[in-house]
């Protein structure tokens, strides 16, 4: 069995792809269901009060954060192909840095309206 950095990548790659495959269904469907039918305000405070309940916060959070983590993977393996050295260290850094901002913000605000009111 390999030891590799690689290997703990292709790991996690695999199993943050399962779970979105896996949330995406379920994503869609409760985003489409709380959007509903009528005008666009409607729609927009749907999802806002979607959001708003702890079980749909919370889910949509999961899958938000699967999908950055996937991002986040996919960007490290083509900075890893391209890059080498200071230009390598300095792009995998910006992009978890990056990453973990983007993270930040959408969790604040979800749990925010899940959570806080």
């Amino acid at each position: 069995m390999a030891h590799g950095s690689g290997t703990k990548h292709h790991k996690i790659h695999g199993i943050v792809g399962w779970g979105l495959i896996i949330g995406l269904p379920f994503a869609i469907g409760s985003a489409v269901k709380a959007i509903g039918g009528g005008s666009a305000q409607n729609q927009a405070q749907g999802f806002v009060d979607w959001l708003s309940n702890p079980m749909g916060g919370l889910g949509f959070l999961a899958f938000v954060t699967a999908a950055l983590w996937y991002c986040k993977l996919e960007m490290d393996e083509v900075v890893m192909d391209y890059f080498g050295g200071g230009a390598r260290s300095f792009g995998l850094l910006a992009n978890r840095l990056v990453a973990l901002i983007v993270w930040a913000m959408m969790a604040y605000v979800v749990i925010k309206l899940a959570f806080l009111g």
